[in-house]
């Protein structure tokens, strides 16, 4: 999707200079698209992070009060932990790049419908 939506912001940026009805629609149906792709990538960010953290909460309970041998679970559970940091860490930087290109197309939006108010370049 990184290489989608860096590939649709130089199009639009070399397109934006002679704009028309048709270009406005189609700009209008993708950044929709890019949109509807930020939230979903914000929401399974967040379940993501919140498995994260209950997976954290299981680690330090089963640290305090499972046995000592019941070393193989410990492993288990942290090891799932590290996987879910990981994940979380990689979607986060994800989500930053569909949330940043999101609003470099809605500043594209503006110039294009000339609604461009406080950007003055």
């Amino acid at each position: 999707m990184d290489k989608k939506l860096k590939a649709y912001i130089e199009y639009i940026e070399r397109e934006e200079k002679k704009p028309s009805a048709e270009l406005l629609a189609y700009h209008k149906d993708i950044v929709a698209q890019f949109q509807h792709e930020r939230v979903v990538h914000l929401i399974v960010t967040m379940f993501f992070s919140l498995f994260l953290i209950l997976s954290f909460f299981t680690t330090v309970f089963a640290a305090a009060f499972l046995p000592n041998d019941a070393a193989p679970i410990y492993w288990m559970i942290g090891g799932l932990t590290l996987a879910l940091l990981i994940t979380v860490l990689l979607y986060a930087r994800h989500y930053y790049l569909l949330e940043n290109g999101t609003q470099r197309l809605e500043d594209v939006t503006r110039r294009l419908y000339k609604r461009d108010f406080w950007d003055k370049k």
